[in-house]
């Protein structure tokens, strides 16, 4: 199981390398946002930019990063189900849904 601190480091490195690298020196990571959830945990960030002057067009589409406690990469949360819906469906081995 990560720690708090451990799964931050790793949201850092998925969004400053693969995410968003032309913007690498803008990521703020916001540790006390992290939860921990069965499936890994979630942790938020935020753009310097955004932060700064409060303009929404600097802001992240998707602000919340899960970081799997099996070791699989890291990876934005859907837009939708809330995020706890779908740590709990990960946990559950329920993602993605089943088409009827």
């Amino acid at each position: 199981m990560l720690t708090r601190d451990q799964a931050v480091a790793a949201a850092a490195a998925f969004l400053k390398s693969r995410a968003h690298p032309d913007r690498a020196g803008s990521v703020v990571m916001l540790p006390d946002t992290a939860v921990d959830f069965a499936h890994g945990r979630t942790v938020r960030f935020d753009f310097r930019e955004h932060i700064e002057t409060g303009d929404p067009t600097q802001a992240p589409f998707s602000s919340v990063v899960v970081v799997p406690h099996d070791g699989s990469p890291p990876h934005f949360a859907p837009m939708f189900p809330p995020v706890a819906t779908y740590m709990e469906m990960r946990a559950a081995g329920n993602w993605p849904p089943r088409k009827g």
